[in-house]
């Protein structure tokens, strides 16, 4: 059974990648005519592609900073998975920029018409670097045991001996000053790496036309975000592929351990996003209005609440912090996979929505022919907002129920807490009655008075945050992925996925020696 799932997986992965890149041969001889990309959105799922797995890299590299420039030696074993994985998804970062440049075979240009005060070029500058870093660490990491590879007759062995670059010193002397050279380049990439990510946020940041890009906050949401996902990345892989020779008990522990750092940092994210749309509905700005509304109730609304909310934070945070789940490292690290995946809907989020609405009114009527398909959706039911106002009150009263009858179990027994006890009761009997009286009302029947009456049926809200959200019952969006763009990113990604299973099962990634 195992075997056929392999070839299974094999052929949907090879068939899928031959298909894609077909899609981007295409897309390199008829260029960009091939997309649905035009003036209004000169953006598309290329660059959101583009930024996560930036990220990825970004955030790999920098948990293999712990390791090798902190010290935090429980994160050693994986350590040259961290690098390796860093360095594969920048080069899948770097290949859907080549993508959507008009003319790719022009990218050459960039370093001789240098512009330093662009923070595009400051930013190519930063991704040279940090693929000099990425390789020296790795070369350095992996160097005595290449040597040792490299001692046989077959391909594999004549294939280590290139990459040993002529080095045979394989003493203990020598791995030492491998380990402190390594970690001056750590501490070096440290920056850098940050440079990558953040100043891949920056290119979003400086652009004032874009409200909801356009302030100082943006880098650091990026670089937070790319450690949430490079942490969920090495979570799954160890979970799953990685780790083979280490003692199981030690291999879980690690797992664990990546699944709460993962879980933290994606809190923090969540709480990031949470200040970026309080501000914003609150503010009641109409362009950062229009374009939160339509992440969470445009054409792509889905994207939002499924992949990036439901789907890549609330299951895989509850996978993780339940005992029962959390416990598990197999379910752990299905929760780094949804982390993974999830954080395509935040990047997709970043990129679409805030180009997808025109930067001036009548801008999209200018001409004749919107050269792209749009498309119109209704923002939401109308009495979708009641029942979701409803459903977090009904969560605040249960909330405090469940705080009240935990502390009157925990304090049961306790002579010296009886005011507490007594406070947590009365309390829970409250929130109890609350709930009942809302319900009550809610479903139509008789009440003595018509306060908590929640259905926000004849208030006037224009002036208002929640006003913005309401203001229209319709969104249009400028810009439909074409098939070419899907077809031609699942090839990327598939062909990135297979350059990391040659590599993974080529070089020495793993050791009993953990450097």
């Amino acid at each position: 059974m195992k075997r056929i799932l392999t070839i299974a997986a094999w052929s949907v992965l090879l068939a899928a990648t031959g298909v894609g890149l077909a899609a981007v041969a295409i897309r390199v001889v008829q260029g960009l005519g091939v997309t649905n990309l035009n003036y209004i959105v000169p953006w598309g799922v290329w660059v959101a592609f583009y930024i996560y797995f930036i990220g990825l890299s970004a955030g790999s590299f920098l948990l293999s900073t712990m390791i090798y420039v902190f010290g935090f030696k429980k994160l050693e074993p994986i350590g040259r998975l961290a690098l390796f994985s860093a360095l594969i998804a920048l080069i899948a970062g770097l290949n859907f920029v080549l993508l959507d440049l008009g003319h790719m075979e022009r990218f050459w240009t960039v370093f001789v018409n240098r512009n330093m005060w662009s923070v595009l070029e400051i930013e190519i500058h930063f991704y040279v670097l940090y693929i000099a870093v990425l390789l020296a660490e790795l070369w350095l990491l992996m160097r005595r045991d290449l040597i040792r590879c490299g001692q046989g007759s077959d391909w594999k062995a004549k294939l280590c001996k290139l990459m040993a670059l002529g080095s045979r010193d394989t003493s203990e002397e020598s791995g030492a000053k491998d380990i402190r050279r390594v970690r001056i380049l750590g501490m070096l990439g440290v920056p850098i790496a940050i440079g990558v990510h953040g100043g891949t946020g920056a290119l979003f940041a400086v652009v004032k036309a874009r409200p909801m890009w356009y302030g100082p906050l943006f880098p650091i949401i990026f670089i937070v975000s790319a450690l949430v996902s490079g942490a969920a990345l090495l979570t799954f892989l160890l979970a799953f592929f990685a780790g083979r020779g280490m003692p199981k008990e030690q291999r879980d522990d690690l797992v664990l351990t990546l699944g709460k750092i993962t879980a933290g940092l994606l809190a923090f994210d969540l709480l990031l996003m949470w200040s970026e749309f309080s501000v914003g509905f609150y503010g009641n700005i109409p362009e950062d209005i229009e374009v939160l509304r339509m992440m969470l109730f445009g054409p792509f609304w889905w994207v939002f609440w499924f992949v990036q909310i439901i789907f890549g934070a609330i299951i895989p945070l509850l996978l993780i912090l339940l005992p029962a789940s959390g416990k598990s490292p197999r379910w752990v690290g299905f929760a780094g996979l949804m982390i993974v995946i999830g954080i395509i809907g935040v990047r997709l989020n970043i990129v679409i929505p805030a180009l997808s609405l025109p930067v001036l009114p009548g801008f999209d009527t200018a001409y004749t022919m919107l050269p792209a398909p749009s498309q119109t959706t209704l923002a939401y039911p109308p009495e979708l907002l009641t029942w979701l106002t409803r459903l977090a009150v009904v969560a605040a009263v249960v909330s405090i129920v469940a705080f009240g009858v935990i502390g009157m179990r925990r304090l049961r027994g306790q002579p010296g807490h009886v005011f507490e006890r007594a406070l947590a009761g009365v309390g829970t009997v409250a929130a109890v009655l609350l709930l009942v009286f809302l319900i009550i009302r809610w479903t139509g029947q008789t009440t003595t008075t018509a306060a908590f009456n929640l259905g926000l049926t004849g208030l006037d809200l224009t002036h208002t945050p929640i006003g913005g959200i309401l203001g229209r019952t319709e969104l249009h969006s400028f810009y439909i992925p074409s098939p070419n763009e899907w077809l031609s990113s699942i090839g990327v990604i598939g062909l990135t996925i297979l350059m990391f299973i040659i590599g993974y099962n080529i070089l020495p990634l793993e050791t009993k020696e953990g450097h």
